[in-house]
């Protein structure tokens, strides 16, 4: 007999094992169909069209001033002189 003659031990557990890690089934993402009313939408009230324009970053002062203003059709949304 010479070197390497004998079979290597086999471990087919772990071959099993390893190659589920690699290519075995994976679990499959459910996702969620998503409302396109819902995209950009207010999440802390104080945008008059409902649609998220930045007016969450303003003091209390500034937003009743800036609301104030877009509804006597002083300023537009974005806080510019009509």
């Amino acid at each position: 007999m010479s070197k390497g003659s004998k079979q290597r031990p086999t471990n087919v557990n772990a071959y099993n094992a390893n190659y589920n890690v690699i290519f075995g089934k994976k679990d499959m993402q459910i996702r969620v169909k998503e409302d396109p009313k819902e995209f950009g939408k207010c999440g802390c009230g104080r945008s008059p069209t409902g649609k998220c324009i930045g007016w969450h970053g303003l003091t209390e002062e500034q937003f009743q001033e800036r609301l104030e203003k877009y509804q006597t059709g002083q300023q537009d949304l974005a806080g510019k002189d009509l």
